[in-house]
């Protein structure tokens, strides 16, 4: 094995890091694919995901003369078992400090360490990059040795599941790595697939999965629980009763993250404890910044987690309610708002189907 790529393997451990491979910086059928779901509407209100196309399509582009990407998991396994009990929850990746900054800290120890140890590193050029760049990260993953994009369109090791965040040293370095093609992963075979199965699928609540190996994010509570901005139609409602920021169902369905569930892909960094939903729905901004500053809460803004707050305790019919709906009525932002009248309106249907159903 190349000396360099054995150093990686051991200092990625040291990290709370699991290196899953090198990969070329390309991968065609993956970008025309994307632009290609983009073309179709996939992406819903998240603009942004049509900036930096050429980037995308050439992640070469982040880096001149940049030859490979180095392939970094990081582990959030926080050990919620599937189907859930309980209140509702925020997806397990959000429930630590922001993974952003601390997977560069750690790509960034990771290289120092390698640089001392190799002096032939110290002419080649490292960039460690999150999914804030633009980067088909699932796609580099997927051309690694191991792994493969399942029907859920998470990256799926064979042995880890999928509870793994990707981030990639893009790097001059030479590997002199050999043409690796995609596994096919509507086969089932000893190196992943997912072949017949669609547990995933079925598992989804809200359909965001019906298409093989395609999401629909405007049918995805993840979208709209943090990317959306305005109020979330009552369609979705009955969902946040489980998630009110994200989804992790898709996953914890998957039979490969449930095979592979354990020390091998348990989170490396302290989970955050978040205040109790009645707090979150009429919190102030000072109150945001000490709870959820520094975690990737703060993608939904202030008023995003408020109004998940709302809804979710309006639909699980907190004994509170009505105390916390009238701290939240002095409220005119968007779009608490507008998730206030639609809260009115849902709560006089659900008391004149009640009222229905005593007199009948």
């Amino acid at each position: 094995m190349n000396e360099f790529l054995s150093i990686l393997r051991s200092q990625a451990k040291s990290q709370g890091l699991v290196f899953l491979g090198v990969a070329p910086l390309a991968y065609p059928l993956d970008a025309v694919r994307f632009e290609n779901w983009l073309a179709e509407g996939n992406q819903g209100e998240m603009d942004y995901l049509n900036q930096y196309l050429e980037v995308r399509k050439d992640p070469s582009q982040l880096l001149p003369n940049s030859r490979a990407a180095i392939i970094l998991g990081l582990p959030y396994d926080l050990g919620d078992a599937w189907p859930f009990s309980g209140k509702p929850r925020a997806a397990m990746y959000a429930r630590f400090k922001d993974y952003h900054r601390l997977f560069k800290r750690r790509g960034q120890a990771l290289i120092a360490d390698c640089q001392k140890r190799l002096a032939e590193l110290g002419s080649e050029q490292f960039r460690v990059v999150v999914d804030t760049a633009p980067v088909l990260e699932r796609a580099l993953a997927a051309r690694t040795e191991r792994g493969f994009i399942g029907k859920n369109t998470c990256y799926i090791h064979p042995q880890l599941g999928s509870l793994l965040l990707l981030g990639e040293i893009i790097t001059t370095y030479d590997f002199a790595l050999e043409e690796h093609l995609p596994r096919d992963s509507t086969l089932r075979t000893a190196e992943g697939g997912c072949g017949s199965c669609r547990l995933c699928q079925d598992a989804c609540p809200t359909g965001a999965l019906d298409v093989d190996y395609q999401i629909d994010a405007t049918k995805c509570l993840s979208y709209w629980t943090i990317e959306y901005r305005g109020p979330i139609p009552e369609r979705f409602w009955p969902h946040l009763a489980t998630y009110y920021y994200g989804c992790d169902i898709c996953q914890l369905a998957c039979p490969y993250t449930r095979k592979a569930r354990g020390p091998a892909v348990s989170a490396s960094i302290e989970e955050r404890v978040f205040p109790p939903l009645e707090e979150v729905a009429v919190m102030d901004q000072q109150k945001y910044e000490e709870c959820f500053g520094g975690t990737p809460m703060t993608r939904a803004k202030r008023n995003g987690l408020r109004r998940n707050a709302l809804i979710a305790l309006t639909v699980t019919d907190h004994p509170n309610l009505d105390k916390i709906l009238m701290q939240a009525e002095n409220d005119n932002a968007s779009p608490i708002r507008e998730t206030l009248d639609q809260i009115r309106l849902f709560r006089s249907r659900s008391e004149g189907t009640s009222h229905e159903n005593s007199t009948s």
